[in-house]
C-alpha cells in the first residue's frame, strides 16, 4: 500500500509540473514558461545525484514549479502595472531586470532544495591531536 501511495504522489506531482507549465504558457507569458523549463532541466540534470527517494525529489521539483509560477505571475502583473503607470519606457527597464528577478528565486530555491537533498559525506577517520 505504501508503494502505491508513493507512486500515486509521484504521478500527481509530474502532472502538477505539466499543469504549471501549461498555466504559465497560457496565462502569463512565454518568457516565464522558458524560465520554468530551464529550471526543470537544471533540476533534472542533478536528479540521480541527489539523496532521497524518487517521490521526495519529484515533490521538491513540483514545489519549485509552483513557486516559479507564483513569482512569474507576480512579475507579469508588475510589468503590466509598470507599463500602465510609467508607459512604454518601463518595458525596457523590465526586460533588463526580469532575468535578474527570475535568477533570484531560481538560485534561492535551488540552493535550499539541493542542501535539503544533498548527499552527506562523512569521514570515519578521527582527528589525532
Amino acid at each position: 500500500m505504501n508503494k502505491v501511495i508513493r507512486c500515486l504522489v509521484t504521478v500527481l506531482s509530474v502532472l502538477m509540473i505539466a499543469l504549471c507549465l501549461l498555466v504559465c504558457y497560457r496565462f502569463v507569458d512565454i518568457q516565464s514558461t522558458v524560465t520554468l523549463i530551464i529550471f526543470n532541466l537544471f533540476f533534472i540534470s542533478l536528479y540521480f545525484q541527489l539523496n532521497g527517494s524518487r517521490t521526495v525529489k519529484v515533490v521538491t521539483l513540483t514545489t519549485g514549479n509552483i513557486l516559479g509560477l507564483f513569482w512569474n505571475y507576480l512579475f507579469h502583473y508588475v510589468s503590466l502595472t509598470g507599463n500602465n503607470i510609467f508607459g512604454v519606457s518601463f518595458n525596457s527597464f523590465f526586460a533588463v531586470f526580469f532575468p535578474i528577478l527570475n535568477l533570484m528565486w531560481v538560485v534561492s530555491f535551488w540552493s535550499v532544495s539541493l542542501s535539503f537533498l544533498s548527499k552527506l559525506k562523512t569521514t570515519s577517520s578521527k582527528v589525532k591531536l
